[in-house]
């Protein structure tokens, strides 16, 4: 973990997403990998107090960059979201756990949704070159998906939308089960919904039979969870989920979790310390 002082590059709105920061931090960079995130420090003063997690969007450690997706939300989302080229961001990471990709894996499928694209997006970069890559991405509309532009050439790309402006009408349930059968393995992050949906298939899976489609992925299936957070360092215990061990801190034992691990039945997480 490393206290650092970042320099924005370049800033870029991405739809209705938000703004994506590339940000010069070389040490942070040098240690980040897919499902981590960093704590921005929201102000140059002590209000507002508290950091904001965001995940990991890029990870360029030979230029020494990352990238971050940032939603204007509240008075400190805002203000980093406004941060524009040579603006400084004091930056806490990276932190929390990350997604492992196996080495026997030869098909590997990303589900994402809203900026739980951010982890995706670097295991598409990563593992592209390495094996087959599918993203499947959901939003509410064509304004909320990342732009295929901004993702590997080699990585096959497929899109929902809820309002039918774009790709396949419908949740990311409705398209992932041709795409079950091809994976070795999933990797996925969006709002807790679509986790808690993803859940439900686990469950289905894991009370069939070995014939049952997809069935492998989704009981091998990695999940990153999005959670508010105070202090990001386990101490003030704001970003609590249950799991099937007990209570786990999101900024510690997670990020990401075995999708099996999360007991969704007990309702969304608190969200403490939120946007102010």
């Amino acid at each position: 973990m490393i206290l650092a002082q970042g320099r924005v590059i370049d800033s870029t709105e991405i739809g209705r997403l938000g703004t994506v920061l590339q940000i010069s931090a070389p040490e942070i960079a040098e240690q980040a990998r897919a499902g981590q995130f960093v704590h921005v420090r929201p102000g140059s003063s002590f209000e507002p107090l508290l950091r904001r997690p965001y995940s990991f969007n890029r990870i360029d450690r030979g230029a020494g960059e990352i990238e971050l997706i940032v939603k204007p939300l509240g008075a400190g989302g805002e203000w980093i979201a406004a941060r524009r080229a040579g603006d400084p961001l004091d930056l806490l990471g990276p932190l929390g756990t990350a997604f492992v990709v196996h080495r026997s894996t030869r098909n590997l499928l990303l589900v994402a949704g809203g900026t739980g694209i951010a982890p995706m997006r670097v295991l598409a970069e990563q593992e592209s070159a390495r094996r087959s890559v599918t993203l499947l991405m959901g939003g509410r509309s064509v304004a909320h998906l990342w732009p295929s532009d901004l993702l590997p050439a080699t990585v096959e790309y497929i899109t929902t939308t809820e309002d039918g402006s774009f790709g396949i009408a419908g949740r990311v349930t409705d398209a992932i089960g041709p795409l079950l059968e091809w994976a070795d393995q999933l990797c996925a992050c969006g709002p807790w919904p679509m986790l808690a949906a993803l859940g439900r298939l686990r469950d289905l899976a894991d009370a069939a039979s070995s014939a049952y489609t997809g069935r492998r992925p989704l009981l091998d299936a990695q999940i990153a969870v999005e959670q508010h957070m105070g202090c990001a360092m386990g101490v003030c215990r704001a970003c609590v989920v249950v799991t099937a061990q007990g209570n786990a801190r999101v900024c510690r034992e997670g990020p990401v979790f075995a999708l099996g691990d999360i007991a969704f039945e007990q309702g969304e997480p608190a969200t403490v310390g939120i946007l102010a």
